[in-house]
């Protein structure tokens, strides 16, 4: 594994993640959206690590910036070792009867569709090398639903999983390999932005172990995942989340 990029790199697990990678000394897409100082920073870090990397600013959402992102990374570093799909956002914590349209309409857009569009880049990319790994960030709300705050994320990652199947069967025979992580509770400013900064704190008692997760203990699965000491896993969801 040489070559990786990082959708949603500047923060929370894609930004451990990417640290993660330059520990075993890859070279590091660093994908943002709007904070180009927090991707600066990640970068930074990397470098510190002993990788490198260069800062790839692009919506998701957007299809013809995905292929550009995608390009401007071949064009660098000519191969593309492994994707983590990781991008996403939760939208507002809401019950179902008061989300606004439009902020599911947001949500999708990133989630599902700006997944769906990174995969598409990612297979034509290592369909062409006939090899390669994909890391979808899923989540555990998939399985148990988001009741009472994000059942409109729940549904978002119900659609990783499906896609994270799908692929691993169509992919495999051109030496990809596909497989997923789906955190639970997990230590991070997600929470925050969520409109919920107590939310770590209130559902604690909800996880077996005891204890919140770290990012650094979701990132150490993905590099796991995308690695050779996982050469016989794909289609499968791999679950960071203390038994929840």
């Amino acid at each position: 594994m040489k070559n990786i990029l990082i959708t949603g790199a500047s923060q929370g697990i894609g930004k451990a993640t990417a640290v993660e990678a330059a520990k075993n000394k890859m070279f590091v897409g660093i994908n943002y959206n709007k904070n180009l100082e927090a991707a600066q920073s990640c970068l930074d870090e990397v470098k510190l690590a002993g990788g490198d990397g260069m800062i790839l600013h692009c919506d998701v959402a957007d299809s013809n910036a995905v292929k550009e992102m995608f390009n401007k990374f071949l064009a660098k570093v000519k191969t593309i070792d492994g994707v983590f799909n990781n991008a996403g956002i939760t939208g507002p914590i809401s019950p179902i009867q008061e989300l606004d349209p439009a902020e599911l309409k947001i949500l999708i857009d990133t989630n599902v569709s700006g997944a769906f569009y990174v995969a598409q880049e990612s297979a034509r990319a290592m369909i062409n090398q006939k090899n390669g790994v994909i890391v979808n960030m899923s989540s555990i709300a998939a399985d148990i639903g988001g009741g009472g705050e994000f059942i409109h994320y729940a549904m978002s990652k119900g659609a990783i999983h499906s896609l994270t199947y799908g692929m691993a069967k169509e992919l495999g025979k051109y030496g990809i390999r596909v497989n997923a992580v789906a955190p639970g509770l997990i230590d991070t400013e997600i929470h925050a932005k969520a409109g919920d900064a107590s939310r770590v704190d209130r559902l604690m008692p909800s996880v077996p172990l005891g204890r919140v997760g770290g990012a650094e203990e979701v990132a150490q699965t993905v590099i796991w995942l995308l690695s050779e000491k996982s050469s016989y896993i794909s289609g499968s969801i791999v679950p960071v989340s203390g038994g929840r």
